[in-house]
Order: structure tokens, then C-alpha cells, then sequence
């Protein structure tokens, strides 16, 4: 790794964030000490003199975040704190984030659009009605079709949030990150990475339905009393309660898998203690991947509606309406993973051996 590059991520680092480099400055390269302690010299900060003013219990604090504690365990009682220094993360390495999440984006439309494109064309030539009940091969093949095209889009965007965990250790231990380095730790673990996200998705789907039934039956009460809701908060609400449910619990089973390579019930296990107590800052993440990515996404559509129907559009404006639209899911959805990469390193107490074992593998 050359030292130039490391020296130019160090001077985007606050003073803070190089004094806890400094702390375990024996898990760095010796390009990446020989960058830091340059760094340091360049902005006259003297560690040792620095770690003597310091009291104890502020060493002992500094010592517990070790070589990925990124943030402070204090910030994660402040929400807003720890969603800014996800979006600081973020900007730090924007087109990184980027290159790690588009493919997932591309190939989760392209799976989802295929499988509806074949549902439409099942469903042309079949009869309406009460017809359908003669038909159970085709609405077998709705039911793979649809099927096979979310779980698609829901191995590749878990293939990318692996990625990122590994990015953000790079990043935490010093070591300039790359896009190759953060796909093959994935696919070092590739047993333990399918076997979690399979699981995952199967609890994400028996909490949509649990949330589902529940809604409906909030909707029989609400029509009762004749009260009546919107298309959209109908659709949105039901996701958006089983997502919750399901990911708020068991988002840092991820980097347990990838970062530590924990078996897939220890990493379970780990993900629900670790997120215990820490519902608002789950819910901030989420809020903003689920709601923010749909929101990001249909923007470009609603914003189509205010053109006049009389105006000539050219035959490619619907393409030029979909790419607006995949970009702008791009640039929102990193900010999730980012952010149960950063609370797991901030509040699991991981193993040297481990993080220098990384540490020299990405060297």
C-alpha cells in the first residue's frame, strides 16, 4: 500500500480520530504507522504528552474502542450524533459506497423487472375470474416468477451490505479500502454469508406476514368505525412495521459473519444483544434506507406527473425516468449498511488477533 495514499486519507481524519489510530498503532502497516505518525507530526499533536493529561477514565473509554471503535459508545444514546458521523463516514468515501452498492441496485432491478415482465405475460393468457382455479401450473409460475426476482434483489443487496461491513473495518483500521478487497472477504465467508441471508430473508417474510395479518385486522376495527386511510399508508405501513421488526434486531448479524466470521446462530445471538436498548437509532437507519430509498426512487416519477400531457416527449423520456430513479436509490441505500457496519463496531467487544489477521490479509 503506498504511504501517499494513506496520507491522504489520514488528513481527511479529525484529531480525535488519529489519536485512536495511535492507540493501536501496532495493528497498522508499517506504511500505515509510518503515514499516521506524519499525520500527526504535520498537526504538531504529541500522543504521548496527549495520553499523559489525559485522566484515566478517558484512556480507559479511548482503549474500549479499540482499532475499528469509530464512535464513541456514548454517541449512540445521542441519535442525531451517530446518524451525522454515518453521513460523515459516508461523504469521506462516497464513490467507494457507490461502486459497492450499485451492482446490487442494477441487478435487483433487472431481476424485479424480469420477473414482472414474465408475470405479465402468464397472466395475458389466462381467464378471469373464476377460471383461474383451472389453472394451478400457471399460477405456479407467477408465484416463481415474482418469487425468484426479490430473492435476486435480496442475496445482491446482502452480497453489498457484506461488502460494506468489510469497507468500513478498512477504513477503521487505517488501511486505505477497495472495492476487490471488500467483495473477497464476502466471498471468503460465502457459506456462512448465504446460510444468514436466506435466514434472514425468511424472517423478513414471516414478519411482513405476521405485520400484514395484524394490519388487516387494524383495518377491519378502523372500517368499523368508519375511518378511513390512504392507498399509501395502506401499502407502506405493513412493509414498513415488518422491516422494522425484523432488521432493527438482527442488522448486525452481518458484520458478525463478515468481520468476525461468527457461525450464523452465534451472529443471531449477537445482533439481538447488541442492539438491545438501541431502538431509536435502528429506527433512524432503517427510516432512512426503506422510506428515504422509496421515496428517492418514485421521486423522479412524481415529478414526471407535472408535465403537461400535451407536450411532446421523446420515446426514450421513460428511460431517462428509470435511470433517475436507480441512481437516486444509489446514493440513498449505502447509508443503512454504513450505519449497522459502524454500531457493530462500536459496541462488540472483538479480538485483536482477528482485526490484525484483516488487517495484514488487506495489506
Amino acid at each position: 500500500m503506498q504511504i501517499h495514499d494513506l496520507a491522504k486519507e489520514y488528513t481527511t481524519k479529525t484529531d480525535e480520530e488519529l489519536l485512536r489510530l495511535a492507540m493501536d498503532s501496532e495493528h497498522l502497516t508499517p506504511e500505515a504507522h509510518a503515514a499516521l505518525t506524519g499525520e500527526l507530526a504535520k498537526r504538531r499533536i504529541d500522543f504521548r504528552t496527549h495520553l499523559n493529561a489525559r485522566d484515566e477514565s478517558d484512556r480507559g473509554r479511548m482503549e474500549q474502542l479499540g482499532t475499528r471503535g469509530m464512535v464513541s459508545r456514548a454517541n449512540f444514546h445521542a441519535v442525531g450524533e451517530f446518524i451525522a458521523y454515518v453521513f460523515r463516514v459516508y461523504h469521506g468515501h462516497f464513490w467507494l459506497f457507490i461502486k459497492l452498492i450499485i451492482p446490487a441496485v442494477l441487478l435487483g432491478y433487472i431481476a424485479v423487472m424480469m420477473g414482472r415482465n414474465e408475470v405479465r405475460e402468464i397472466v395475458q393468457h389466462l381467464p378471469r375470474g373464476a377460471g383461474l382455479s383451472g389453472h394451478p401450473g400457471e399460477m405456479l409460475e407467477i408465484w416463481f416468477a415474482s418469487g425468484a426476482g426479490y430473492l435476486v434483489s435480496w442475496m445482491a443487496f446482502c452480497f453489498s451490505f457484506g461488502a460494506i461491513c468489510s469497507a468500513v473495518h478498512q477504513i477503521a483500521a487505517g488501511i486505505v479500502p477497495s472495492v476487490p478487497n471488500s467483495f473477497a472477504v464476502v466471498r471468503e465467508r460465502m457459506g456462512s454469508f448465504l446460510r444468514l441471508s436466506l435466514l434472514l430473508l425468511f424472517l423478513f417474510l414471516v414478519a411482513i406476514a405476521a405485520a400484514s395479518l395484524l394490519w388487516v385486522t387494524i383495518l377491519w376495527v378502523l372500517n368499523l368505525r368508519r375511518f378511513h386511510l390512504s392507498g399509501f399508508a395502506m401499502q407502506v405501513l405493513p412493509f414498513g412495521f415488518g422491516a422494522l421488526l425484523l432488521l432493527s434486531r438482527f442488522g448486525l448479524a452481518m458484520p458478525a459473519v463478515i468481520l468476525d466470521n461468527c457461525r450464523v446462530g452465534q451472529a443471531m445471538f449477537r445482533s439481538d444483544a447488541l442492539t438491545e436498548g438501541k431502538w431509536l437509532t435502528l429506527v433512524a437507519l432503517l427510516a432512512k434506507s426503506v422510506i428515504g430509498g422509496y421515496v428517492a426512487g418514485m421521486c423522479p416519477f412524481w415529478l414526471a406527473r407535472w408535465i403537461p400531457l400535451s407536450a411532446p416527449l421523446p420515446s426514450w423520456f421513460p428511460w431517462v425516468l428509470t435511470v433517475a430513479s436507480i441512481a437516486a436509490v444509489t446514493v440513498v441505500e449505502p447509508t443503512m449498511f454504513i450505519g449497522f457496519a459502524l454500531l457493530y463496531s462500536g459496541t462488540s467487544s472483538l479480538s485483536s488477533t482477528s482485526s490484525e489477521a484483516l488487517a495484514r490479509q488487506l495489506a
